[in-house]
């Protein structure tokens, strides 16, 4: 009448098209999902693609291998190849790994450490006017902030004259190459020393020496510290 009867013959058939649909159904989920893991599966390939990219970008660069002290002249075994990430800006001021035979026999302007990046600032040909002096002097170690001193370290080295027990600054702002501690021993009865060695200028060398020899020297650790105001330096009395 209004509705549509099935026949018992037709009972099959709608069984049969409703069982079609719902491996229709089932294939279409299956094939979703297949699909779901081949785009993941080519996500990864991608990223891993660009990972092992960005990792080939890097840039060979020299480093130091060892300690090394201002005016130190560079050989094969002070310098080694690494590979860094960064611009161009800053690539611009360092050493390529590809001029390791170039930097050769070039003089080392300041204080560095295994790993250190070399600056193009940091080395210079030898015999350039900006080329490093470097001072070593034994001092008491409670007359050297305790021993508790550096290499890359700023100091002060304040002298008093013997004679007039004036004092003064003989540098300022020098910096710490390398400190050498040894001890006299506990049997000896001699004081604990150090051996502080400083980068100089080349005035600045006799009369550090001339303190050294004539005065009572103390050194003041000043890294970080403000600069002092310009002052004519202290000459002891005795060496005037």
């Amino acid at each position: 009448m209004g509705g549509q009867a099935v026949t018992v013959a037709q009972g099959p058939i709608v069984r049969r098209r409703a069982f079609g649909q719902t491996r229709r159904a089932i294939a279409s989920r299956a094939s979703t999902g297949h699909i779901v893991m081949v785009v993941s599966g080519a996500l990864g390939v991608l990223l891993t693609l660009t990972a092992l990219r960005a990792a080939d970008a890097s840039t060979p660069v020299l480093v130091a291998a060892r300690d090394l002290a201002p005016g130190s002249v560079i050989g094969t075994d002070d310098v080694r190849v690494a590979r860094v990430h960064a611009d161009a800006s800053v690539l611009a001021g360092l050493v390529a790994g590809s001029e390791r035979e170039h930097l050769l026999g070039r003089v080392v302007m300041a204080t560095l450490h295994p790993g250190d990046l070399l600056a193009r600032d940091v080395v210079q040909p030898a015999g350039t006017a900006g080329a490093t002096r470097v001072m070593s002097f034994p001092i008491a170690r409670a007359r050297a902030v305790g021993g508790r001193i550096v290499g890359g370290d700023r100091v002060d080295v304040v002298a008093v004259d013997r004679d007039s027990k004036r004092g003064g600054y003989v540098l300022a702002d020098a910096e710490v190459v390398s400190v050498d501690a040894h001890s006299g021993g506990a049997l000896s009865g001699a004081p604990d020393d150090v051996t502080v060695t400083l980068a100089v200028g080349g005035d600045a060398a006799p009369r550090l020496a001339a303190a050294v020899d004539t005065a009572t020297v103390m050194l003041v650790r000043s890294t970080g510290a403000a600069p002092l105001p310009d002052r004519a330096p202290f000459v002891p009395e005795s060496t005037r």
